[in-house]
């Protein structure tokens, strides 16, 4: 088989966010309207001027072991994934998988290391404490890539993938490409962060990035492409997918819940925390993507947008998908599924990945909450409450802090 004719497939999912301990349970939320934004409880919050965000229920990871609470995320996200493709037990295919995980780095093992670092005295610190089950290592930036493959014996390669908010598609994107040039066959890809931290949430509010006027009505923060949007709303949590050569899922009976068929990337020199207003980087994205795919705008029959809640990035992606779509702009629907849980940062475009998977095996798009006053600057085809509809390609949006620009889009599978 040449390189042209390798397909690759989605054989397994997993996910932890702030709206389901699993993909099941946060898909069937996501449709109902559900919203996982809520008053910060993981510290205290005095002195911040927001105080919300999307938090994982605590039951869902296993605190007794030495890793950040973002790594955890990726660790039972991972497990779920290797389950649902009926890999978890298959040492041959494990000991050949590659790992692409984006993450952020581990702010809260950073922080349990300065904690320590400032209750001990320097000169008693030595290389003992910097062992591998020390804060030191918990905050590395390749820490939760190394740990899942390590975990789960996945010793084909692991790459942790680091450009902020676009990091977890990137993961997909470049897992893709590692299968489609023969260097692959089996991979393990997505994203997982933890960003709900005292220094974190203190770098956003002194931004003003994240919104500030709805402390007391946590599930109304997070407003993508509403007139009166103020800022994004952190979220957490990890989404992983198995990601397959297509004629070897098949010759093992692999249940397959998509094809990805194009991955697009570009990089925007404006500015480190915005977009251009005319969105023209991530436009050039998508359009690599479809490109890669082999269709036209007409065949893509839903957008996940990246769609933050904050001024510059929603009206910024809404011309981005006017340029691409133009006349048929209206006609595609289009949602913002941060509404509902918040902004995982490196872990957002991995659960919008599986969103947008989700979206093709239900025929089911899932809306954008709080949509109550549509921005003019974002005239777009959204979602107000679950659409039944039947589309054949979806694509899902990403873009980081210091201009990063990510597209893919996913295929319909059909046997």
């Amino acid at each position: 088989m040449s390189n042209e004719d390798r397909k690759v497939v989605v054989t397994g999912m997993g996910m932890i966010s702030p709206i389901g301990n699993n993909v099941a349970q946060s898909w069937d939320n996501l449709l109902n309207g559900k919203s996982g934004i809520q008053k910060i409880t993981l510290f205290d919050t005095e002195g911040f001027s927001c105080k919300i965000a999307g938090q994982v229920n605590d039951e869902t990871y296993n605190t007794d072991l030495p890793h950040s609470r973002g790594t955890h995320f990726g660790l039972a996200a991972t497990k779920e994934a290797l389950e649902d493709a009926n890999l978890i037990n298959d040492e041959a295919i494990l000991d050949e998988m590659a790992v692409f995980i984006g993450n952020s780095g581990n702010r809260t093992g950073l922080d349990d290391f300065s904690e320590e670092f400032h209750a001990r005295n320097l000169k008693e610190l030595t290389l003992r404490d910097l062992n591998s089950d020390s804060q030191f290592d918990k905050s590395r930036y390749s820490a939760a890539a190394e740990t899942i493959a390590k975990k789960y014996k996945m010793y084909g390669g692991c790459y942790s993938i680091t450009t902020a908010c676009a990091s977890g598609t990137q993961a997909i994107g470049l897992a893709f490409d590692s299968i489609k040039t023969g260097e692959n066959t089996v991979v393990l890809a997505g994203g997982c962060d933890a960003m709900i931290t005292e220094i974190d949430l203190m770098g956003f509010c002194m931004l003003g990035a994240v919104t500030s006027g709805y402390n007391e009505n946590p599930s109304k923060g997070s407003r993508p492409f509403n007139k009166d949007r103020s800022g994004f709303v952190l979220g957490e949590g990890a989404g992983m997918l198995i990601l397959e050569e297509k004629e070897h899922a098949m010759k093992r009976n692999a249940k397959i819940y998509a094809e990805i068929a194009g991955f697009g990337n570009a990089i925007s020199g404006y500015s480190i925390l915005d977009t251009p207003p005319n969105g023209e980087n991530l436009a050039q994205a998508m359009r690599n993507a479809m490109k890669e795919a082999g269709i036209d705008k007409k065949q893509v029959g839903y957008i996940n947008a990246h769609g933050t809640s904050t001024r510059d990035n929603d009206s910024s992606e809404s011309a981005a998908v006017i340029d691409v779509f133009g006349e048929d702009t209206l006609s595609v629907p289009i949602s913002s599924t941060k509404a509902s849980t918040g902004h995982l940062i490196s872990g957002a475009g991995a659960i919008e990945a599986i969103f947008s998977i989700m979206a093709l095996k239900d025929q089911c798009l899932p809306p954008t909450l709080n949509l109550e006053d549509i921005d003019g600057k974002c005239s777009l085809c959204h979602i107000h409450s679950a659409l039944e509809r039947k589309i054949d390609y979806s694509m899902s949006n990403s873009l980081g802090f210091g201009g990063s620009n990510t597209s893919v889009i996913f295929r319909r599978f059909e046997e």
